[in-house]
């Protein structure tokens, strides 16, 4: 990469970084309802009008499903660890570092440490995430804690500490 894309690429990076931290301050100031679920910044669990999330175990890892109903849209934590993901069924739009891209099922995705993302189901989707869990534990907060930071600080803090 050269070094001009490389500096445009940090910029749109930050800038939407940025913007999403400020709409999810703006979120979280108000009451969850039917439209908006953010359980006060802490990662969303169960059934809601925009989808559900479902939480599997297998030695080793954590799985995290989520089905998304057409026209929803969620926020993902930031990303801890790599990790694989698959889009099992539909179509979604996926926002992260400000680049936009598409995705129709079947399709196998990588993830980055580091990567938070808007996702948008352009149709009913089931989006899988596969996450390690190294020791088997089974307890929701922990697990989502091993594999998520709630906000950009809280992962740079995470890597200023590993």
């Amino acid at each position: 990469m050269n070094i001009i894309k490389y500096v445009k690429s940090k910029i749109l990076a930050k800038s939407f970084d940025n913007k999403l931290s400020k709409v999810l301050k703006d979120v979280y100031s108000k009451e969850s309802n039917e439209l908006v679920t953010h359980n006060n910044g802490d990662l969303v669990r169960g059934k809601h009008a925009w989808g559900e999330v479902n939480h599997d175990f297998v030695p080793g890892i954590y799985l995290r499903q989520m089905i998304l109903y057409e026209g929803s849209t969620i926020i993902s934590g930031v990303h801890k660890r790599d990790h694989v993901w698959f889009l099992l069924e539909g179509h979604i739009t996926i926002v992260s570092d400000g680049v936009n891209e598409d995705y129709e099922a079947p399709y196998v995705g990588f993830s980055n440490a580091g990567t938070q993302r808007v996702i948008r189901a352009n149709e009913y989707s089931i989006f899988q995430n596969v996450f390690k869990n190294p020791l088997d534990n089974k307890n929701l907060d922990y697990v989502e804690k091993y594999n998520y930071a709630l906000t950009k600080e809280e992962y740079n803090q995470y890597i200023k500490n590993k």
